[in-house]
């Protein structure tokens, strides 16, 4: 294999554009091959002392065994030799297990807390699981500083009127704070859910065919104390072919990812020029039209975020798991649910940056009110003055004069900010819905 063919230093082993221009490599870098593989020797070194806290072995030889195993470290060119080594099994997990047996046994420890009474998909699936884990966190860590930026618009906004805008068209007046309250509501319960998923998220260790018959009548002690020092639940035992907790995970991410997708959508369609009511706090250019100011970080959140439904689908349609060890619905989910979370990631990552420091523009959502003459008022107008009195002043135009008339006759304001509903109430209700959670 030619440098070329190499995947790059660093730890980010997607595209890096996908890794590097997401503005944050943290969760990126958690999901990596390298990442996956590392999270795979910790796997096998705390199976080490699980079996040693089960009595499988003594624990002198299980901790020296850890350690041993814990010193194994694994450059590019080690990947590059793994990922060679993967071929013949399908799985990078063998070639790992007998680098490691062949390592315990020119040390003199032997085997005998190696890998014991594991199979390949014990320690992918616990690797993988744990590679979620920490992208997670990262995840949730970045969410949570979005939900307060968008808190705190909702917070500032909460009476400022604006255009609502439905089918693409003008519609009635509603508030910015109201708009920002539906952003942070959707991304709220998007993150709780995400948080609620990783932290469920179990140990694999089933053996051979799911019935721990290797380390029997013990093997149940060694998944508890291996799920107990990973941090990871120890139900269902086995999951072998039972992907609920990948696609749970799965789901989750890719509804986070569309719930901050509508808030880039919306950042895209008010940063319009002909809007004007947003505007990043750092807008890209263009290399042919320097009049542009494009919300980029917006546009980048979408891009991201548009990845996610496919890839979640494909870790559903992995849920075909044959038999005690499925057949290519298994191998496919390792790299899916990996894109996943980091194109999660991305797009939470560019959300958050279209977000903070956001201009908004309240002149410019007082003079698109103003658009209409007064049409946006004609819901509001129909309290007092029949439909088909309204239909007709709009037809020629005379809708202003029925308004004024209104007015004189009924106290009828024309003044948009008056006609907002219950949206600041909205606002309120949003708001103290936080409060009490990780998201206040």
């Amino acid at each position: 294999m030619n440098n070329s063919e190499r995947p790059p230093d660093g730890g980010l082993a997607r595209t890096l554009y996908g890794d590097i221009a997401s503005g944050g490599t943290t969760a990126a870098t958690g999901l990596s091959d390298a990442a996956f593989i590392a999270r795979m020797v910790d796997v096998e070194e705390n199976l080490a002392l699980a079996v040693g806290d089960a009595g499988l072995v003594d624990t002198t030889t299980a901790s020296a065994t850890a350690q041993l195993i814990a010193e194994i470290t694994f450059d590019s060119a080690d990947l590059v030799a793994l990922a060679e080594a993967s071929v013949a099994g399908g799985n990078p997990a063998i070639p790992l297990a007998r680098r490691l047996k062949a390592a315990a046994t020119d040390s003199g420890l032997g085997v005998s807390a190696v890998h014991r009474g594991a199979t390949s998909q014990d320690i992918i699936d616990t690797a993988l699981v744990l590679c979620l884990r920490d992208a997670g966190d990262a995840i949730l860590a970045t969410t949570g500083d979005l939900i307060t930026d968008l808190a705190g618009l909702a917070r500032t906004y909460r009476a400022t009127p604006v255009i609502g805008r439905t089918l693409g068209q003008q519609a009635v007046p509603t508030t910015f704070g109201v708009i920002a309250a539906g952003w942070v509501r959707q991304v709220a319960a998007a993150s709780t859910r995400l948080r609620d998923v990783l932290a469920d998220l179990p140990v694999q260790y089933g053996g051979a065919a799911g019935n721990l018959a290797a380390t029997a009548p013990s093997g149940l002690s060694v998944h508890a104390a291996l799920a107990r020092r990973l941090g990871l639940a120890d139900s269902p035992v086995v999951w072998h072919t039972d992907r609920l907790p990948l696609v749970q995970v799965a789901t989750a991410l890719a509804a986070l990812a569309g719930s901050v997708r509508k808030i880039a959508g919306d950042v895209i369609v008010f940063s319009a020029t002909e809007v004007g009511e947003l505007r990043e706090s750092t807008p890209g250019g263009s290399s042919a039209m320097p009049h542009k100011a494009n919300p980029a970080a917006a546009i980048a959140a979408d891009g991201y975020a548009r990845r996610t439904p496919a890839l979640a689908a494909t870790v559903l349609d992995c849920m075909d798991q044959r038999m005690q060890r499925a057949t290519g619905a298994w191998h496919a989910e390792w790299q899916t649910v990996r894109d996943l979370a980091a194109a999660t990631a991305g797009a939470v990552n560019r959300t958050r940056a279209s977000i903070d420091g956001i201009t908004v523009d309240t002149d410019a959502m007082r003079r698109n009110l103003a658009l209409t003459d007064g049409a946006v008022l004609a819901e509001a107008l129909g309290r007092y003055v029949p439909r088909g009195d309204i239909d007709r002043a709009v037809a020629d135009g005379t809708l202003g004069e029925l308004m004024e008339q209104a007015h004189r006759d009924h106290g009828f304001s024309t003044d948009p900010a008056d006609h907002t509903g219950h949206a600041a109430d909205i606002v309120d209700a949003v708001l103290n819905d936080l409060k009490g959670t990780p998201h206040e």
